[in-house]
């Protein structure tokens, strides 16, 4: 959307950083070269005939560069004399629906397709999952996708990105919650983990999700980690390799020195957004680019959020506890602490508490053309629709709207985060 602000505004954006020049030759390298492990064409060369591997791949809300990492490792995979038979692409659902035939196409390409066996994750179907002999820092045992454990090859892809609990994506996130069960990936999400001061976006030192993902992820085992950092165009800007916690720390480094906005302070009014397609599908994973805005914005301030929601809502859990706490967020904040059982889903709902106890129901503006404003009004934000009528096009109805905004609200400190929640903001109480 192009969209008019006031004079002065801030538009907070990642630092530029050039993509990679070849980035196919970038990932050749490093999976010659990993960090912390052998190269991944000696791993497979040691392989039998009927050995298995397994390739695990982020599903479709996630904009994985997925081709360009695939090509190459699967290539190498062949060099090494494995067959095409041997291999499985297992995608990593976490709870999230199976992919359609079209979506396994987008994920990884025509070719690629075709030729693999592709198989998505279900959290939900216990005979496709095997119990650990192993338990999580917060004593819940572990289940894991039976496919992935009995491989003997197993290989996690994924890419680096701020994460509003784990503090950062990929690595040890491809297992947990990408492969693990429903009851694992609820504890993962469990309400005292999200109230934990340390779970937030750009921390891992004393992250209660991260030290369970990584604890999975140990048990799970994991023999070569390929994650790659994406700009807002999904171009390839880093590629990591080899040792998943190795690896993948030097990913997060490298991130936080190229990527993360600091000296923010705070605005009274935020525009952002759900972070762009495949993310912004739902409104479940628009509440995202609430969370990454509610660090710096003021008590009481405005935010304008737009996303298409092309898929409606999200789950039927989190539909059904979005309307059964409509226009009561306050009571759902004393139930879930009241209660021993993790709902499905109600976590999106906490971390969306975490906004509306900033700055209420009545600011936080929402923008979409994918939920009718008599649903959205029960998903606790204010349709736009509310506040602007006559005006169908999403982009004249945020324009509009803050055109309203500025009139009402004369000297207002403005930021813009058109990157929604791609973009790190370190606000000064996260150092």
């Amino acid at each position: 959307m192009d969209l008019t602000v006031p004079d002065g505004s801030r538009v907070i954006q990642s630092p530029p950083v050039e993509p990679l020049k070849d980035p196919i030759g970038t990932i050749i390298e490093t999976l010659a070269k990993p960090i912390g492990s052998k190269p991944l064409g000696e791993l497979a060369s040691k392989l039998s005939r009927q050995g298995k591997v397994v390739v695990v791949i982020s599903d479709i809300t996630r904009p994985v560069p997925n081709q360009l990492l695939l090509e190459p490792l699967l290539n190498g995979l062949a060099v090494a004399g494995v067959e095409s038979e041997q291999i499985t692409i297992l995608i990593a659902t976490g709870m999230h629906r199976p992919s359609t035939s079209e979506e396994k196409i987008e994920l990884v390409g025509e070719r690629i397709a075709k030729s693999y066996r592709m198989v998505d994750h279900r959290a939900d179907k216990k005979q496709s999952l095997i119990g650990l002999n192993a338990s999580t820092p917060h004593g819940q045992q572990v289940w894991v996708n039976k496919e992935y454990l009995q491989a003997d090859l197993k290989i996690i892809t994924g890419f680096i990105e701020p994460h509003m609990m784990a503090g950062y994506s990929g690595g040890r996130k491809s297992i947990c919650p990408g492969l693990v069960n429903l009851e694992t990936i609820q504890q993962f999400h469990g309400p005292d983990l999200l109230e934990n001061p340390h779970t937030r976006a750009g921390v891992l030192a004393g992250n209660p999700c991260h030290q369970e993902a990584v604890a999975v992820a140990r048990a799970a085992g994991v023999d070569f980690m390929l994650n790659v950092i994406v700009n807002p165009d999904k171009k390839i800007l880093a590629v990591f390799g080899g040792h998943f916690e190795q690896a993948h720390a030097q990913g997060v480094d490298w991130l936080e020195q190229h990527c993360t906005i600091s000296d923010v302070r705070p605005y009274d009014i935020i525009v952002t957004c759900g972070g762009g397609y495949p993310l912004d599908t739902t409104f479940y994973q628009a509440v995202k680019g609430m969370i990454f805005a509610q660090p710096i914005i003021k008590p009481g301030g405005t935010m304008v959020i737009a996303s298409s929601c092309s898929e409606g809502i999200g789950s039927d859990d989190y539909q059904q506890i979005l309307f059964q706490y409509s226009h009561r967020w306050e009571e759902f904040m004393k139930d879930v602490f009241s209660r021993k059982q993790v709902r499905r889903d109600q976590w999106e709902l906490q971390v969306q508490c975490d906004v509306l106890r900033k700055i209420g129901k009545k600011n936080l503006l929402f923008v979409t053309d994918g939920i009718k404003p008599q649903i959205l009004a029960k998903c606790n934000v204010t349709p736009a629709t509310d506040k602007v009528s006559g005006i169908q096009d999403p982009a004249g109805l945020v324009q509009k709207l803050l055109d309203q905004l500025a009139k009402r609200h004369p000297g207002a400190r403005w930021a813009v985060i058109p990157d929604g929640p791609y973009v790190l903001i370190k606000d000064r109480n996260t150092f």
